[in-house]
């Protein structure tokens, strides 16, 4: 997730930026305040708020700690070509959302529809057949024929519904197996409407269908924007088991990660009289209007965010691609029987009904293929990583080792699969190293996953956190473009000359 820095456009980084002054009170932000609402990197936050300061009406003010605090007027007030521009390039943006969206939409319309529209086609064409033989044969035969024609809708609706009552039977009976397999009570109706509640929509399975995690991967600054939002809530203090935590590496790649993250937000790096690292990012913290900080961290646990990919998994559409099935079929019926005998023989007929429909189930199933073959690819790597993220979010919650065997169905409970014994003992080490601890045996001929460093290090930062302050404002205001007025008097040789250069600039 903070793998690497956000690569975005120059036109959407500006726009997010925008957002992000206009949602502040009053109009005052930092670029603290900036980067945590925009998720844009701080050079470039920088960069765009020195453009937009220029271009729209606002103020600079400078505290006597050299804090800078752009003041811009809430209505975005500017000249109207620039207005308008942010306008078209706003524009822009909401119609590439829109296609997206009308895109993950349109695809299950597009096979519902056209089941529909081969049913009624296969309809018609039965109805013109026996008409056909009607006329041929005499009223008297075309009766007997009209009526067995006429049994076909009954009989195909019926079909339908004993094959969806049975799917629908098995697959409560499967439900009633998870509860019963998570030590859930399997007649607690309050908790089976919670597993429904939870699961995917049809769009959603579809897309995920198609193109299985690539499909999830979230807008860059969206990423940046919920992790920045997690350090503030945490005053600005994280360390490497709180980047394990949410974004389930190990331990060395937190620590890389930690590092990058201190060089690219300007932050520090403290260590304590334990070795353990402490990153600490000040200005982040900085503020223009302190309430824009109480923001609720919407970034999940690397095991929340798993849960998502595996209930996709779990719970795979097998109508859309049931019906795209059905619709390929119909496509060549269509092209060799239907349309023959309703007599469309033009070229349109044959391009909406057979031609673009069939080249569509086509391609369906040979994206959905090629995901199909990736995830077996990845399969034995995606069923260890569940494994470990599952384990990670055991010694999180409890903080205290893992036992094998013995804690098998709390692993389990994560959501993420299920483990006998012998597969863990074979993953212990691997996995205990991979948090810089051990997986030791005991006394009583088991195993124990411990990870006394993390621990460690989640006490440290909680002492930390509990005597730091929440909220940093903006300090006195020691110099402001508003005005002679409002100026104040500078006393620091070394900060005049760097607002007299900001005042050049």
């Amino acid at each position: 997730m903070a793998e690497q820095l956000a690569q975005v456009s120059d036109d959407t980084a500006r726009l997010r930026i925008l957002d992000a002054i206009k949602a502040a009170p009053g109009g005052a932000v930092t670029v603290g305040d900036v980067v945590a609402k925009s998720g844009v990197p701080p050079a470039e936050a920088e960069r765009h708020l020195t453009l937009l300061v220029k271009e729209y009406t606002s103020d600079l003010d400078v505290d006597d700690d050299g804090n800078l605090l752009y003041r811009f007027d809430p209505g975005l007030s500017a000249r109207q070509d620039i207005v308008e521009a942010d306008r078209k390039r706003r524009r822009k943006e909401a119609f590439k959302k829109a296609a997206i969206a009308f895109f993950k939409a349109w695809t299950v319309v597009m096979i519902v529809v056209y089941a529909i529209i081969y049913v009624t086609l296969a309809i018609m064409a039965m109805i013109a057949a026996s008409s056909q033989r009607r006329d041929d044969r005499g009223f008297g035969g075309g009766g007997r024929h009209h009526g067995g024609g006429g049994t076909f809708i009954p009989i195909f609706w019926g079909s339908g519904s004993s094959w969806r009552s049975e799917r629908t039977r098995r697959r409560t009976i499967r439900d009633v197996e998870q509860r019963v397999g998570r030590g859930a009570d399997p007649y607690d109706l309050r908790d089976a409407r919670e597993d429904e509640d939870k699961k995917p929509g049809i769009i959603e399975r579809t897309w995920y269908f198609l193109f299985g995690q690539r499909g999830l991967e979230q807008n860059p600054l969206e990423r940046e924007k919920e992790l920045l939002t997690y350090v503030r809530a945490k005053k600005g203090l994280v360390t490497n088991a709180d980047i394990v935590a949410l974004l389930g590496v190990p331990y060395d790649e937190a620590d890389a990660i930690g590092t990058r993250l201190v060089a690219t937000y300007d932050g520090e790096l403290d260590i304590t009289d334990e070795g353990l690292a402490v990153y600490r990012f000040p200005n982040l913290m900085l503020s223009g209007a302190p309430e824009v900080q109480e923001q609720v961290p919407r970034l999940g646990y690397t095991w929340q965010v798993r849960k998502k990919e595996h209930a996709l998994r779990a719970n795979p559409t097998f109508l859309i691609p049931f019906l795209n099935g059905f619709n390929l079929v119909l496509a060549f019926v269509t092209y060799t029987t239907l349309l023959p005998i309703l007599g469309w023989s033009n070229t349109f007929a044959h391009i909406t009904l057979v031609f673009f429909p069939g080249l569509f189930s086509v391609l369906f199933f040979a994206v959905a293929l090629n995901r199909k073959l990736r995830e077996a690819r990845a399969a034995g790597q995606y069923e260890r990583d569940n494994m470990r993220i599952a384990i990670y979010r055991l010694l999180f919650q409890r903080r205290r080792p893992v036992v094998i065997p013995g804690d098998e169905q709390a692993i389990a409970a994560a959501g993420l699969g299920s483990w006998g014994t012998r597969r863990l003992h074979e993953e212990c080490d691997a996995i205990a190293m991979e948090l810089r601890g051990d997986c030791a045996a005991r006394g009583d001929g088991r195993r124990e996953i411990r990870a006394d460093r993390v621990f460690r290090e989640m006490d440290v930062v909680e002492r930390l956190r509990a005597q730091a302050e929440s909220k940093q404002a903006v300090g006195r205001t020691v110099f402001s473009t508003r005005g002679p007025l409002e100026a104040r008097p500078i006393e620091d040789d070394a900060l005049a000359q760097e607002i007299a250069r900001l005042e050049r600039e």
